[in-house]
């Protein structure tokens, strides 16, 4: 069985032989690993072909703005749905590329939030934005679901945090806002850890790493604002919660970082800290302000540099240094 080539094999063997660089990088362009015509060839296909869906969903969107009046609302709703059939049907039986399908079947999606919000103007419905942001996310689960496709997902994901915001803000008005954001702390965590899961299972950890990762970000986001909000408040009832889910949630993304030697896990965690320590160095600036300023300035600009020199020194660590 021939073995499978990685980047961390080949930095492993020229750590411990005499291999030339040049030999270096011509098996990395030969394995795949560094990019070459074919692959710059795929990527700008792909780019094209998800332009022209993207300019193919704004099409509809102007087409259906510039001519509502002169349209009966039978036509518009009927339009939509033979559009979105049309389109299902064609990624259903059609014989392209996985790839076309799927980013046909994320346009589709896009049109299900058309077709949403054409039948509220036609009806003049008087729901809550959260509302339409909820039966879209409701009707594009399926999809989402069986397609498995990270930009799908995204858009499913984005949905999802818009709905659970909108309902805050609409609804569970008395709900504060550190629990908004441990809310979505929680949402955008159990994602990445659903896709790192997955990824474990396909054995394939180097395929759609940017989908975990702007996941990661929107949860690390998250809760360092509810962690420098509570700070802010005098650290009331809901900051104990939100300190046990930050806790919880970056000691198990530290842990997670160091298994499977992603440098995000570590950059990003790190930095969430020192915001939340600079901003409870301000906090306490009351009666001494120029000098508790000055601490954290000094305190911001020395833990970003060991945090750059430690990332640096992982990275040559697991990978070498050349």
């Amino acid at each position: 069985m021939k073995p499978h080539i990685t980047r961390d094999l080949l930095y492993s063997i020229a750590r411990h032989s005499n291999w030339r660089p040049g030999g270096i990088e011509a098996m990395l362009r030969s394995s795949g690993i560094y990019a070459g015509p074919r692959n710059w060839a795929s990527l700008l296909r792909l780019l094209l072909l998800g332009a022209g869906v993207s300019f193919i969903v704004a099409g509809v969107v102007f087409f259906f703005a510039y001519n509502w009046d002169a349209m009966h609302k039978f036509l518009k709703l009927g339009l939509l749905q033979a559009l979105i059939v049309i389109v299902t049907a064609y990624v259903l039986l059609s014989k392209r590329s996985e790839t076309t399908r799927n980013l046909l079947l994320t346009g589709n999606a896009m049109l299900v939030g058309v077709l949403f919000a054409v039948f509220g103007q036609v009806y003049q419905t008087g729901a809550n934005a959260y509302d339409f942001f909820l039966g879209w996310t409701c009707c594009v689960a399926l999809w989402v679901a069986v397609a498995k496709y990270p930009p799908l997902w995204l858009l499913f994901m984005a949905l999802v945090n818009t709905t659970l915001f909108l309902y805050v803000q609409q609804v569970a008005t008395h709900w504060p806002f550190a629990v908004l954001l441990d809310l979505l702390f929680v949402l955008n965590g159990t994602a990445v850890l659903v896709w790192e899961l997955v990824a474990h299972k396909t054995k394939n950890r180097t395929r759609s790493r940017w989908l975990q990762r702007v996941l990661g970000l929107a949860a690390v986001t998250a809760i360092t604002i509810s962690l420098v909000v509570g700070i802010y408040a005098n650290m009331e009832e809901d900051w104990g919660l939100c300190v046990l889910l930050a806790a919880l949630g970056y000691g198990a993304g530290i842990w997670h970082g160091q298994r499977v030697r992603d440098l995000f896990y570590l950059s990003v965690i790190p930095f969430s800290g020192i915001v939340v320590v600079a901003s409870l160095i301000v906090r306490m600036a009351d009666k001494t302000p120029e000098l508790l300023l000055l601490l954290a300035s000094l305190f911001v600009i020395g833990s970003t540099t060991l945090l750059v020199r430690n990332i640096i020194r992982i990275n040559h660590k697991w990978h070498g240094k050349y």
